[in-house]
C-alpha cells in the first residue's frame, strides 16, 4: 500500500560554481559586506511541480571576492504548497523556495570561501537582505 505524499519536496542542483578572489593580501578576517544578486525564472510547470533556473551572485565589499552559482530547484507537491514555497515571506521579502535553494548551496560556498582565504558569509544573510526575483509566468494567488 503506498502512501500520498502531503509534504512539498524540494531539491536543489547546482550546475556551475566560480569563485575569483580578486584581492589577494584579503583574508577570511578582512571585513566586507556581501551584496546579494539573484535570478529565478520558470523553467517548466506540471500539476504536480515547479522547476526552477536560478543564479546567484555575491560580491563583497570592498571588492574582495565574487561567487556565482546557477542550477535549478524543483519543488513537488500540490500547487497549494507549491505557492506557498514561491511567495515572499513577509518579514524578509525573499521566497521561500530561495531561502531553501540558499540553505543547499551555503555549504558549497563557506567551503570555497576557506578555501580562498576571503571572509566568509552569514548563513543567516537572507534574513538581512532583501533578494529580487523574476517569474515570468507570475502564480497567481
Amino acid at each position: 500500500m503506498s502512501e500520498k505524499a502531503t509534504t512539498t519536496e524540494v531539491v536543489t542542483k547546482i550546475r556551475n560554481i566560480s569563485a575569483v578572489k580578486t584581492n589577494e593580501s584579503a583574508t577570511h578576517s578582512t571585513p566586507v559586506m556581501f551584496n546579494f544578486g539573484v535570478n529565478m525564472e520558470e523553467a517548466d510547470r506540471r500539476s504536480d511541480a515547479v522547476k526552477l533556473n536560478f543564479q546567484m551572485n555575491m560580491e563583497t565589499e570592498p571588492a574582495i571576492v565574487k561567487f556565482t552559482i546557477e542550477g535549478t530547484v524543483t519543488v513537488t507537491g500540490e500547487i497549494t504548497e507549491i505557492e506557498k514555497m514561491l511567495s515572499a515571506d513577509p518579514q524578509s521579502g525573499v521566497p521561500h523556495v530561495f531561502t531553501r535553494v540558499y540553505q543547499e548551496v551555503y555549504a558549497v560556498i563557506f567551503l570555497l570561501a576557506g578555501n580562498l582565504d576571503v571572509p566568509y558569509p552569514s548563513p543567516a544573510l537572507l534574513k538581512r537582505t532583501q533578494v529580487r526575483t523574476a517569474f515570468p509566468d507570475q502564480i497567481r494567488q
